[in-house]
């Protein structure tokens, strides 16, 4: 069967998490199509957050669609950020994102190379 080379998030079921929040992988190795980055989107719930978390050997970009966060990286600082901003989460360091706002966060992520369990 051939892979289509775009999924819409609304169809992908997404995994729950606590906090609440809801994590969507849509577009990785473990699927086919792309090989060397993982896509998805994390919905958060109104007061909830990511917690501290590290991605040793990966590089995390994000775009943050609606809602307003803060995001903390360890040793870098703190801010407070809205709709339509991009941010990134260096290799090795510890961060984590709290919603801040008055709605769900929804930001979408990028990881390259893929996390382990994205590729199997």
């Amino acid at each position: 069967m051939k892979m289509l080379p775009f999924v819409k998030a609304a169809n992908v079921q997404g995994e729950f998490r606590t906090p609440p929040r809801v994590s969507k992988l849509l577009l990785a190795p473990k699927y086919g199509g792309v090989e060397n980055v993982s896509m998805g989107m994390n919905i958060t719930e109104v007061g909830s957050m990511i917690p501290d978390h590290v991605h040793e050997e990966s590089e995390e970009v994000l775009f943050l669609i609606s809602g307003r966060a803060k995001i903390v990286i360890e040793a870098e600082g703190e801010w407070e950020i809205g709709p339509e901003t991009a941010f990134y989460s260096p290799r090795g360091k510890k961060h984590r994102r709290r919603n801040i706002g008055d709605e769900p966060l929804r930001i979408v992520w990028v990881y390259s190379p893929p996390l382990p369990a994205h590729r199997s």
